[in-house]
């Protein structure tokens, strides 16, 4: 089975925030494990997550992990961006139509409480020390 990954982000009109995400998405397809990798956005910057299903399913991908680029769960992780997927309330996976085929998706949960975060906020503090 051949994977690939959407990471989604929340776009916004400051162009570095579009690059962040964009520069995430190289970085997670430059480890080689998740196959191709593109980034999309809920609204304000292009590819839409429509589009960007649809690029990647392009690739003859046939799942494709959605993960948002998102700190927190909140409205836009949990209906807003499984509703543009199609899902129900709580669904984390099914079959969507993206780029004229059916592909599986898993939708992947936001970064939340993750150890590792404090550990980079750390690393941000020593700096300034």
């Amino acid at each position: 089975m051949k994977n690939g990954v959407l990471v989604v982000g929340h776009g916004s009109k400051l162009e570095h925030n579009k690059d962040l995400v964009v520069a995430m998405a190289k970085r997670l397809e430059a480890r080689k494990e998740f196959g191709h990798v593109e980034a999309a956005f809920m609204q304000l910057n292009e590819p839409d997550i429509p589009t960007g299903l649809a690029s990647v399913a392009a690739k003859g991908v046939d799942l494709i992990y959605v993960v948002p680029c998102f700190l927190a769960t909140g409205i836009h992780t949990t209906e807003d961006i499984p509703g543009v997927l199609g899902f129900k309330k709580g669904q984390m996976s099914g079959k969507v139509k993206a780029g004229g085929r059916t592909v599986e998706v898993k939708y992947c949960q936001p970064m939340g409480d993750d150890p590792r975060l404090a550990e980079i906020l750390a690393d941000r503090i020593k700096a300034e020390m």
